[in-house]
């Protein structure tokens, strides 16, 4: 027995980071022709082959670039919801937990993101992100449940209340994350943080620490001082795998469960 949890103290610990599957500054060098025209009725796609966007009343644009020499800039020239600016992936990204961007506006504009599962016939999952004059960064997360499928994205613009003609909507940098699993040295820490590491209703400790369990999409989804031998009732998480991370004797631990 004192063999087996030797073992079990050796063995390499995961913790949830994230990787880049995607990203784009919509440049010429990522194969985006900047244009001038910005009033299109019909989709114009840009973009390198296989990793074209498609945008309606906007164009890659070299004017007021939020980084670099250029970004996607769509424009307001009509109050019709259904004639509203936006762009749009027009290739499939496989198992992206969240999308991050960096956004401006003119005139109180404002962008909703959203997700297609069926290419591009249904947008699902809308947020709308409320945006200022200068270039900030946002993050759009994907639902758990959403594991593994292949998305399209939407950007579209919206407003809190009529803007005046031609009020613009900036967009720049967008990267599509996908999480992968860094191994850590469980001897590191010390201590064997969770004992059971495929639970049902309860998590049973190893250690005393303030814990946190963290989603795969990097969320945190359930926090609490735990002692050693204390339980922790995790009935309420859905299905899934999860990482479970803590400071154990002044060394991060962190520690995949997965509940049934």
């Amino acid at each position: 027995m004192k063999k087996f949890y030797s073992l079990l103290a050796v063995v390499a610990l995961t913790a949830t980071l994230n990787a880049q599957a995607y990203s784009t500054g919509f440049e010429s060098t990522d194969g985006f022709v900047a244009g001038n025209v910005y009033n299109n009725t019909d989709v114009a796609f840009s973009g390198a082959t296989g990793k074209q966007w498609g945008t309606f009343f906007g164009t890659p644009s070299t004017t007021s670039a939020l980084t670099g020499n250029q970004s996607m800039q769509m424009r307001w020239y009509t109050s019709s919801a259904t004639s509203r600016a936006y762009t749009y992936t027009n290739f499939n990204s496989t198992g992206i937990s969240t999308v991050t961007f960096n956004a401006a506006n003119t005139n109180g504009i404002n962008v909703i993101v959203s997700y297609s599962t069926d290419g591009g016939t249904t947008w699902v999952n809308p947020q709308t992100f409320v945006l200022t004059t200068s270039s900030t960064g946002y993050t759009y997360s994907i639902p758990t449940s959403e594991t593994g499928t292949s998305f399209r994205f939407k950007f579209e613009l919206t407003y809190a209340t009529a803007p005046t003609a031609t009020s613009r909507l900036y967009l720049d940098d967008v990267k599509f994350n996908v999480p992968t699993m860094a191994v850590v040295d469980a001897t590191k820490g010390k201590a064997n943080l969770v004992k059971n590491t495929i639970v049902s209703n309860e998590l049973i400790f190893g250690a005393s620490a303030k814990v946190s369990v963290v989603n795969m999409n990097g969320q945190v989804v359930k926090t609490a001082e735990v002692s050693e031998n204390s339980r922790l009732d995790v009935s309420n998480l859905v299905k899934g795998t999860y990482v479970v991370t803590a400071v154990v004797n002044g060394q991060t631990v962190s520690q995949k469960i997965i509940k049934k």
